[in-house]
């Protein structure tokens, strides 16, 4: 077998390709690498995450264009003073949708509607409560009763919008970043657990820092075929079993890889002809 004192063959650049398929790239990962692999790990989630947040902005900005309008349009004027909301329309106040013409929003200040009882409807504005869908059968109360003074009108809604479509992204992409890393880190963990589980079938030794290694580099086609399916809008049934079965299986792969030593020049012998 391969030991960990010889030089390694293929570095990070190799992984994301390699790892779909290369038994030398997972041995060389699990008998001549150093270290975790977890550094990669953040920069592959970097790279991959990209995409999906180029995705998010060109959706968010399609909405925003055609889709919002139509909506942010009946918004009338709304007048919060010292906690008491106030319109200058006719009441109850139904805002909805352009196409399907479901309500998605009720402004009501006289009590004649209190609660959300359309599972289309997103919220209930009334004298002093903000009722929001939280799911399908639960709402948040929003207490009011401490704004002092705020105006809210479809203009204002506009440039909130405008600023969420330049922004959001931005904004989303370092949380998404690092909540996916830690999630992965937690998960690189179990599977190097995994593996010597799969070490012992495959009667080989590997030191835990190795099976991590390995874990991370297993879980690397997973990722990238998320990252592709996401940012063309692609949903798997049980996806997440799938990405579970893919990983383990690539996990399963690079042990064995690790387990034996492919035959070099050197190692095969053909027997000595003789003559007659």
């Amino acid at each position: 077998m391969d030991t960990q004192t010889d030089t390694k063959k293929f570095s990070i650049i190799h992984l994301p390709l390699l790892s779909f398929f290369s038994e030398a790239l997972y041995r060389d990962v699990g008998l001549r690498w150093k270290g975790t692999n977890l550094a990669y790990l953040l920069l592959l989630l970097a790279v991959c995450w990209i995409p999906t947040m180029v995705a998010l902005h060109i959706v968010l900005a399609d909405f925003i264009a055609n889709e919002a309008p139509a909506v942010v349009e009946q918004v009338p004027q709304i007048t919060i003073t010292d906690g008491r909301v106030s319109i200058d329309e006719p009441q109850p106040y139904y805002i909805t949708h352009p196409e399907s013409n479901d309500v998605l929003a009720i402004i009501d200040t006289t009590g004649t509607v209190v609660s959300l009882e359309d599972p289309n409807t997103v919220c209930l504005l009334t004298r002093t409560k903000l009722i929001g869908r939280q799911s399908k059968f639960e709402t948040r109360v929003y207490d009011l009763s401490r704004v002092e003074n705020f105006v809210l009108d479809a203009d204002r809604i506009t440039g909130w919008l405008h600023t969420a479509g330049k922004l959001l992204a931005v904004i989303m992409y370092p949380f998404a970043l690092f909540t996916s890393y830690a999630y992965r880190i937690i998960q690189a963990l179990i599977y190097a657990a995994v593996g010597l589980l799969f070490a012992r079938w495959c009667n080989t030794t590997l030191s835990y820092k190795a099976l991590l290694r390995l874990a991370v580099a297993a879980v690397t086609p997973a990722i990238i075929i998320n990252t592709v399916l996401s940012a063309a809008r692609v949903r798997l049934p049980f996806a997440g079993l799938f990405y579970l079965a893919v990983a383990l299986g690539y996990l399963f792969f690079a042990v064995r890889a690790c387990s034996y030593t492919p035959a070099t020049p050197q190692d095969v012998h053909f027997p000595q002809q003789t003559g007659f």
